[in-house]
């Protein structure tokens, strides 16, 4: 009787068709995905934090070698919103643009591009003016790798990938 219960209990679970939504695999797991980000700006720690969050995302464990590349290209701007009601300070606008191009052995898989926007406060503070830009820029950076990670993920392509 024990048995014949617990055939059935494995039977129900084994039939569930439970299938999680966003499942995060990723369709080129065993090979190493080789990431390049440029950027105009020479002193800022943008491209380091996107390669960083990107390779976090997308290499994990020990992978094999391969031609797979992402070329990411950073653009970064900010324009004044205007004066703020108390009178003694502005609003900027950091925007910042991404573009993508993905490849393998036989040549581009896919490219795009992403936006994304911040708005921070700018003041008499030289000092506070650069933290919260600082600040407004990682958070840009941490949003706008998440997505072109998460996009790459979902991506399925025409054509099989040739590592």
């Amino acid at each position: 009787m024990k048995v014949f219960l617990l055939i059935i209990f494995i039977f129900i679970l084994e039939s569930c068709a439970f299938k999680p939504l966003y499942k995060k695999s990723n369709y080129f797991s065993p090979h190493n995905v080789n990431i390049v980000v440029k950027s105009k700006e020479k002193f800022e720690n943008n491209n380091t934090m996107m390669k960083l969050l990107l390779n976090e995302k997308l290499n994990r464990g020990k992978l094999r070698t391969s031609n797979l590349k992402l070329v990411v290209s950073l653009d970064k701007n900010v324009y004044s919103m205007g004066r703020n009601k108390d009178l003694s300070s502005d609003a900027r606008m950091l925007e910042m643009s991404v573009k993508y191009i993905f490849y393998d052995k036989k040549g581009k898989l896919m490219s795009g591009s992403l936006k994304g926007s911040s708005s921070f406060n700018y003041t008499i503070n030289n000092y506070a003016n650069l933290v919260s830009l600082e600040d407004a820029s990682n958070k840009l950076i941490k949003s706008l790798s998440n997505d072109l990670a998460d996009l790459l993920m979902a991506k399925s392509f025409t054509r099989n990938l040739a590592p």
